[in-house]
């Protein structure tokens, strides 16, 4: 029995038991109390059983381990012979030996400590009521008594203690918690994802939607612009604007519908060959009447030899198309945007750059970021706020670069890199 696994497990050799009963300074004179109770026990053993059970199947923790009367006869003999064996104040190998297999036995059942540990209680106030009845007309015996059972009971708590890590209860329920844990956690996430996906549907849909009112607009506009002789200067005016501001927002929209797909690598570069010095004179033609409305001018600035480069022509006309609206609406009246380009080792530069308020350090560690989106919008209620967010993506998309230099008061320079075919 001294050879036990759980002993030697646990360190209980003769020195390691020693020591337990030590520190609970349990020794010869509690012994001697202990067997002083023999008589007692023999006495009460069967009352304090009975109660202990009776208690036990109060609370369903407890009682959906007493199935049958059969079982429960059987476990009141253990008690009783428990109880007993206290009387005999032999805490050899043997009586360690019983209470580590009685709590490796409950662990692994997995019965909570809670229940387990808190039947000790139980024991102790029983054992504790019958022993004020027998013996409290002499208080200093009761306390010696109660002083020496206790020492016992808290004994049996630190191997049953023992047994359950010993066992691996403990592993069991951190596991068991971790899974749980997981469980929601995935949950979670999953729903979610589904209220995300719900989410973009519904935004894509509306966007999807929006389109074809705005195509109307731009028809209507296109038509009313060709017939222009016979309306009225302000006529026309008025048909021009109305055709910048649709346009505006059929590039939000198409903004919303590219950065999801570029989110969802559903994108597809349609890489060609492109003329950059024509690109720019484009785009500074289809803007400069709205830059002339704000009373603002657009020039173009561009070296020589610019070289074509590959990318995704109708991409990096909306890049260019988002910073100059952007720079537009920045700049102010009387204010000046040039675009330029530049070629640079193993690749070219295009600038945009504008005479507007400028922004500052903190302004610009959001600026590309979608979650500062909008903040920028609460700013400028005339944008989504995800322009940018949608030219960091598009050039990344086509192995570019996308920066900004600004200082308040000293307008700003947004500057797109792409590689040139040389450095391929």
């Amino acid at each position: 029995m001294a050879d036990s696994y759980l002993l030697q497990r646990l360190g209980l050799d003769r020195e390691g038991r020693q020591r337990r009963l030590d520190f609970l300074e349990l020794g010869p004179r509690d012994e001697a109390l202990l067997k002083e109770l023999r008589e007692f026990a023999h006495k009460h053993v069967d009352a304090i059983v009975d109660a202990f059970y009776a208690h036990l199947r109060k609370f369903e923790e407890t009682r959906k381990l007493l199935v049958d009367d059969e079982s429960v006869a059987r476990l009141k003999q253990l008690q009783r012979v428990y109880f007993l064996r206290l009387t005999d104040a032999q805490f050899d190998a043997a009586y360690f030996e019983s209470r580590l297999r009685v709590g490796d036995a409950h662990q692994r059942i997995n019965l909570e400590p809670r229940w387990y540990i808190g039947t000790y209680h139980l024991y102790l106030r029983l054992l504790i009521d019958r022993l004020r009845d027998e013996y409290g007309s002499d208080p200093d015996r009761l306390a010696a008594l109660v002083n020496a059972v206790g020492k016992v009971i808290f004994l049996d708590i630190g191997l049953a203690i023992d047994a359950y890590i010993t066992g691996g209860y403990v592993e069991r329920e951190l596991a068991q918690e971790y899974r749980r844990i997981a469980e929601v956690a995935e949950r979670t996430l999953k729903e979610k994802a589904e209220v995300e996906r719900m989410k973009t549907d519904l935004s894509n849909m509306i966007v999807h939607d929006l389109k074809g009112p705005i195509g109307g607009i731009l028809t209507v506009t296109q038509l009313a612009l060709r017939k222009r002789g016979g309306n009225p200067e302000s006529n026309v005016k008025r048909f021009e604007q109305i055709q910048r501001s649709a346009r505006d927002l059929l590039r939000m929209i198409e903004n919303l519908l590219e950065i999801d797909q570029m989110e969802g690598d559903r994108l597809e570069l349609r890489v060609e060959p492109v003329d950059i010095a024509a690109l720019i004179e484009e785009c500074a033609s289809e803007y400069r009447a709205a830059a002339e409305m704000a009373g603002q001018t657009i020039a173009v600035n561009v070296d020589a030899d610019v070289p074509i480069v590959e990318c995704d022509l109708w991409l990096l006309r909306r890049v260019l198309n988002n910073l100059v609206v952007n720079a537009i609406r920045h700049s102010g009246a009387m204010g000046s945007i040039e675009l330029s380009a530049c070629q640079a080792p193993r690749r070219i530069e295009i600038r945009v750059r504008d005479s507007g308020r400028g922004l500052s350090m903190d302004d610009q560690s959001q600026l590309f970021q979608k979650h500062g989106a909008g903040e920028r919008r609460a700013k400028n209620r005339d944008d989504t706020g995800l322009g940018l967010v949608f030219c960091k993506m598009a050039m990344e998309l086509m192995g570019g670069t996308i920066g900004l230099e600004s200082v308040p008061g000293q307008g700003a320079v947004f500057m797109v890199s792409l590689p040139t075919l040389e450095s391929d």
